[in-house]
């Protein structure tokens, strides 16, 4: 009894002798995912492909200046670009992502060409685009596909 009565102590001593762990949970600010380009005519003239957060909030959301807009480095993969994206520091609220081409040099009030969305990829039908709630707590990847083809534009 006394031996048990010990290793209370040390478990104990241990447990509140040691500083917290980290929240392994915490508030997500952060988006990333692959982002899978669906054809290979790209664009490399006059702007960049880029990847946009959109306030899902607002009447006509891609038809207005994202929330945010970060560049793109496509990686080419046999016939297909499939590229890594990370978003850092994303605000509060309620977001549309989607993949997008944007001017350079960059225009201010620019409303990038939406190329493929969250939720719709690349469908031009689809009104069911995906909303993302910030902090998210999910953490899981956001991977969807778009067009590079300009022609192909959504909005």
């Amino acid at each position: 009894m006394k031996s048990i009565k010990i290793l209370f102590l040390i478990f104990l001593t241990g447990f509140f002798g040691c500083e917290m762990p980290a929240d392994l949970n915490p508030p997500g600010d952060n988006l990333k995912g692959y982002l899978v380009h669906i054809d290979s005519n790209l664009y490399l003239n006059g702007g960049f492909y880029s990847v946009s957060i959109y306030n899902a909030d607002s009447s006509n959301p891609f038809n207005r200046v994202p929330v945010r807009t970060d560049s793109l480095n496509l990686t080419h993969h046999q016939n297909f670009y499939q590229t890594f994206y990370e978003m850092n520091c994303v605000p509060a609220g309620r977001f549309y992502l989607a993949s997008t081409w944007s001017s350079f040099p960059r225009i201010e009030g620019e409303v990038p060409i939406v190329l493929g969305t969250y939720g719709c990829d690349t469908s031009t039908s689809c009104t069911d685009h995906e909303i993302i709630l910030y902090p998210n707590f999910q953490g899981n990847f956001r991977n969807f596909t778009s067009n590079t083809d300009l022609s192909k534009r959504l909005f």
